[in-house]
């Protein structure tokens, strides 16, 4: 193992990438070093969202967090895809819906609390993983889960209404990792969901499920449609909601409207709205990066990316106020 690691750490530093890259690759690749992760005593994979000084912060392997982590699938997609068993074993509820936090001990009582791009990025990261190892064994052992992960965006149990029509499009309260809710079809929850409804089809084929595979497909393609027709403005990729419409909150629960709606100012809070998200096309990064292919536009992913880098880059921060969290 030591002359393994040695291997790699001459390879990576010998080559000829910028030296940012180098960094940047080494200093988040240190993270799997470091008490951020653990071994249950199965030997599964179980990951915190990162440390404080002396504590593990956000515990739960949390799904929408995790999507983001590429370097265990590639380097140890053995233990990537224990990840996964976790989830779907212990961290979801008859009807698909998935918990994005697993409390330990393993077994015990799930949380209630599901995000839009934690649930969906569960699925693509059944497909990467799938892909990466080959072993279709082991996606038949997880394939109902990840069908009743696709699935419950229409199910009638679904207490936030994703897409009660099967459109393709999320219209309903949409949890996500910004810790908000999105109400009203927007790109990027949306992406996740297209991409999942993509591999799902993917894998469904493969699987000789045609039936399945046929419906995630014609989903997929009414969702996509949907979205680049409706939700790009000419520049970029935006959220589609009526600030002023309250019954998007009062179709849920008094909480919902207490927490969303701006007695002040008569709208919702917490709304992207016609505002340059910087996650707006994030699906399709992770659709390029595990071999789904095309989930919006091509020329239109291209155009908001341009209006990311002109509308949201600062080089600097010093003369900008943070309200809220502070990393």
């Amino acid at each position: 193992m030591l002359e393994d690691t040695l291997a790699f750490k001459e390879a990576l530093f010998s080559s000829t990438v910028p030296e940012v890259v180098k960094e940047a690759v080494s200093a988040n690749l240190s993270v799997l070093k470091s008490p951020t992760v653990l071994r249950l005593t199965d030997g599964s994979l179980y990951g915190f969202e990162g440390c404080i000084e002396d504590v593990g912060c956000c515990e739960g392997s949390c799904t929408h967090v995790w999507n983001y982590a590429y370097a265990v699938p590639f380097l140890f997609p053995r233990l990537e895809r224990s990840m996964r068993d976790l989830d779907f074993k212990y961290n979801q509820r008859d009807d698909g819906k998935m918990a994005f936090r697993l409390m330990l001990p393993i077994g015990r009582e799930r949380m209630d609390c599901v995000c839009a791009d934690g649930q969906f990025g569960g699925v693509i990261k059944a497909y990467r993983d799938w892909k990466i190892s080959g072993d279709t064994e082991w996606l038949k052992s997880v394939w109902p889960a990840i069908k009743r992960s696709i699935s419950y965006a229409w199910s009638d149990s679904n207490e936030d209404r994703w897409d009660p029509g099967k459109t393709g499009v999320l219209t309903g309260r949409q949890h996500h990792t910004l810790d908000m809710e999105l109400f009203g079809p927007n790109s990027w929850l949306n992406g996740f969901y297209l991409a999942a409804l993509k591999a799902g089809a993917e894998m469904a084929d493969y699987l000789g499920e045609g039936e399945t595979s046929e419906e995630f497909e014609s989903i997929f393609r009414k969702g996509k449609k949907w979205v680049d027709e409706y939700l790009f403005n000419g520049e970029y990729y935006v959220q589609q909601v009526d600030l002023t419409d309250k019954s998007l909150l009062e179709q849920f629960d008094e909480d919902t409207c207490n927490t969303f709606w701006n007695k002040e100012l008569g709208e919702i809070k917490y709304q992207i709205a016609g505002g340059c998200a910087i996650d707006q096309v994030l699906a399709q990064w992770h659709a390029n990066l595990c071999g789904i292919g095309e989930v919006f536009d091509r020329e239109q992913t291209r155009s908001a990316l341009g209006a990311l880098y002109r509308h949201n880059f600062k080089a600097s921060m010093r003369g900008e106020a943070n309200t809220w969290r502070l990393y």
